[in-house]
């Protein structure tokens, strides 16, 4: 038992899973930790295990990205992309450059350089699609990704086809009301919302926080992307006080989970106090799509 404890894989290992708990709880500052504390432990070796150091530089690019820590995620990506692209090529060499490209592209996503997103999505799709089953749910989270930015660009004819196959994969791989649907649910809810189908988008947000609440908790920061979301479509329906009070509960878990200086904390934060201005002047949050792990 001791020796094992004293093991650095087995501790590695240990680190990992709890930093990957953390970060789906939400916690990611937490999960920060736990990571650079695993690649203290990891071998500088080659490989592609999960405690070896291009899937640590990579899970910390995807904690650094949802903590708003856009060029540390860049720079970890860059890290993993370098060592994996000398390994010999095998389908899981591709499929974890695959991972890097998408997650490349969640990061110019969130910086809102949708045309360099666009490009990085792309080729992690099409890299994505030699080395997995085209139906399987690597591609459809890559699928979602790329509709996400196009969405970026107003390209919503070929965006919402792709969102729509996306989710027939998830709810067949992990049922109707798995929290991985609800990503995809919220930015169906904003192309509607943003293409004049006002109760179509209402109806995607609350599937989306149903599921958020009760798959993920309270405080996730998930659960207040949907708020946002929501509160603006109120907003431009004219519901102000409903509005008002979605985007204070949305706040209140942003600050709490990510801080006051995470970008999406700041948007938000701004759209409550545009409350009293026209629908014009509100803007809906850009969502990330989830990194693919």
């Amino acid at each position: 038992m001791h020796s094992q404890a004293r093991n650095p894989v087995s501790r590695s290992s240990t680190l990992v899973k709890t930093a990957l708990h953390c970060s789906a709880r939400g916690n990611y500052r937490l999960a920060e930790t736990h990571l650079h504390e695993a690649l203290k432990l990891a071998p500088n070796k080659k490989g592609l295990s999960p405690t070896s150091r291009p899937a640590l530089w990579n899970e910390l690019g995807m904690v650094c990205k949802y903590l708003g820590k856009f060029d540390k995620a860049e720079g970890y990506y860059r890290r993993a992309m370098q060592r994996a692209q000398h390994l010999p090529k095998t389908p899981s060499r591709d499929f974890f450059l695959a991972n890097l490209y998408h997650n490349l592209g969640g990061v110019e996503h969130a910086r809102r350089r949708f045309s360099r997103a666009e490009t990085y999505a792309r080729k992690g799709l099409r890299l994505r699609l030699g080395c997995a089953k085209p139906e399987g749910a690597a591609v459809a989270a890559d699928r979602a990704a790329l509709a996400a930015i196009l969405d970026g660009l107003h390209k919503y004819k070929e965006s919402e086809p792709l969102y729509r196959a996306a989710l027939r994969t998830y709810r067949r791989e992990y049922g109707a009301d798995h929290s991985e649907n609800t990503v995809i649910l919220s930015n169906l809810g904003a192309l509607c919302q943003a293409t004049g189908r006002a109760k179509r988008a209402e109806f995607y947000y609350r599937v989306a926080l149903r599921i958020q609440r009760e798959k993920l908790n309270e405080r996730h920061p998930d659960v207040a992307v949907t708020l946002n979301n929501l509160a603006l479509l109120c907003r431009s329906l004219g519901k102000i006080d409903q509005a008002r009070s979605l985007l204070k509960k949305a706040l209140d878990i942003l600050n709490f989970s990510i801080g006051p200086s995470h970008p999406n904390t700041i948007v938000v934060a701004k759209n409550y106090k545009r409350l009293g201005r026209t629908p014009r002047e509100s803007r809906r949050m850009p969502i990330s799509p989830p990194p693919t792990v």
